[in-house]
């Protein structure tokens, strides 16, 4: 029978395996160096071995989850938005379409109103300036509104790319690929 020491000698060499201290040949030879200092009443029969494999798969597998979510808690920040209160979420392509369709109908607004407020001033003196720079005020907003939106837009979409490789490889992970 394996005891609870060697249990736990064999998970902590598996532990050193994986955060990359011992090389996979390295982990073979000290379990066996393990199993060689047993006195031979207490040698583990293949079944015990075998348990115990199992046991250090699922350690393994364990160990393997953590560093996904890891990254992965990493990788969404940089996807997260920030409103004007500082609280961060996720990015929709709702929230991109709603951006894109209020600032750009807020900007159409503006440049249809400075067309029609400005056509009756003189075209000289400080007017002259007015009826080109309201409008085209207008313009660029609605431009940035478009341009926000869609780049809003885009982020949801690779958010959702990037959300979907994470839960493959957690799939992957649990399938024991």
């Amino acid at each position: 029978m394996i005891s609870a020491s060697l249990a736990d000698e064999l998970k902590k060499l598996e532990s050193l395996r994986w955060n990359g201290t011992l090389t996979d040949a390295e982990f073979e030879r000290a379990k066996a160096a393990l199993f060689a200092q047993l006195p031979s009443t207490e040698q583990p029969t293949a079944e015990e071995v075998g348990k115990l494999e199992s046991e250090l798969a699922e350690l393994r597998a364990e160990k393997e989850l953590e560093r996904i979510d890891r990254e992965w808690e990493a990788e969404r920040e940089q996807f997260m938005v920030s409103d004007k209160n500082g609280v961060k979420s996720v990015p929709t392509v709702g929230g991109g379409i709603f951006v894109a369709a209020f600032i750009g109908v807020f900007g159409i607004i503006w440049t249809v109103m400075a067309f029609s407020i400005t056509s009756e001033a003189p075209d000289e003196g400080p007017f002259s300036v007015a009826k080109v720079v309201f409008p085209l005020f207008g313009i660029a907003f609605t431009a940035f509104g478009v341009i926000s939106g869609v780049g809003a837009m885009k982020k949801a979409k690779e958010y959702e790319q990037a959300l979907a490789a994470y839960q493959a490889r957690r799939a992957a992970v649990k399938r024991g690929e």
